[in-house]
């Protein structure tokens, strides 16, 4: 397997924030440590362009009257993304419920490099409207018509991976909305993380970028091997292929570092050792998942 350094990868990174009032420990948290985080990734072997996008949601009115979303877009300069970071706050709110589909329609719509890692660290504490049995006042869903599923399948369809941070013990307040996180989650191929303690946001985002940035190494083997497949055995179907080529990968002993699973989406909040990035073996379902973001970025 060649080394990281052959093998350097952007990294197009966007912060989706809930900027209501409950939010605050986050969102200091990350105003304070955002230049960290960023030396942090930018110091990855894997990483040799980041650029960082915000998108700040509140609500509709007449729940919020300051502002539905407001959106960062893609910057590299650590400084003038400082400046964007400290611009948010927590603030206001209204009912329970948030503009999440709004932040998920602009984030989808940001100017994302074609053959980039492309990640959504997504942190909320409330679900999107139209989906909780009382305290919605848009029972309905979002009053724009956007449907945040929709959006999730949106992104899935772009490569985009949201990671939804559900920020404890906020989030156990409503009945569906770690549901919905979750399902966020597994539509875009990401992962949910459940959070209490928010100084644990610069280890967590940092293991999630290089986790995925690690993948761009194995998306780059999955597309020689297609070439080498599909040039041997022209008339394979896309399943014979994908076997094809995850049994030639496991014969070199492929493997990749990944944010370790182990206590994720189990429902309590994870701790510092949860968050590891450890070596692994490469899995059949790496290979489908490298396969149709190869095409995605065709490598």
């Amino acid at each position: 397997m060649p080394e990281p350094s052959n093998r350097l990868g952007d990294l197009d990174l966007c912060f989706m924030v809930d900027e209501t009032g409950s939010m605050g420990p986050y969102i200091n948290t990350v105003k304070q440590k955002i230049l960290e985080i960023i030396h942090n990734i930018r110091s990855k072997e894997l990483c040799s362009s980041l650029k960082i996008a915000l998108v700040g949601y509140r609500d509709h009115p007449p729940e919020d009257s300051t502002f539905v979303t407001r959106v960062s877009r893609f910057n590299e300069n650590a400084e003038e993304i400082k400046k964007d970071v400290l611009k948010m706050a927590a603030s206001g709110g209204g009912d329970g419920p948030e503009a999440v589909t709004d932040g998920l329609y602009d984030a989808n719509r940001l100017s994302w490099r074609e053959k980039a890692a492309k990640i959504i660290i997504w942190m909320g504490d409330a679900p999107p409207h139209g989906v909780e049995p009382s305290g919605d006042n848009f029972k309905k869903g979002c009053p724009d018509g956007k449907d945040w599923k929709k959006e999730a399948n949106y992104s899935y369809d772009r490569g985009i991976l949201i990671y939804p941070v559900g920020c404890y013990p906020e989030i156990q307040n409503y009945k569906k909305a770690i549901k919905v996180y979750k399902k966020i989650a597994e539509i875009t191929k990401g992962k949910f993380i459940p959070l209490e303690k928010a100084h644990l946001l610069v280890t967590l985002i940092t293991g999630v970028a290089e986790s995925e940035l690690e993948k761009l190494k194995i998306e780059g083997l999955v597309a020689q091997e297609m070439q080498e497949v599909m040039t041997a055995a022209p008339s394979a179907s896309a399943a014979e292929v994908e076997e094809m080529v995850y049994k030639r990968l496991k014969k070199k002993d492929i493997s990749l570092r990944s944010l370790s699973a182990a206590k994720l989406g189990a429902g309590a909040p994870v701790e510092e050792e949860d968050l590891k990035v450890e070596n692994r073996k490469l899995e059949k379902d790496d290979v489908k998942e490298a396969i149709r973001q190869a095409k995605l970025k065709k490598l």
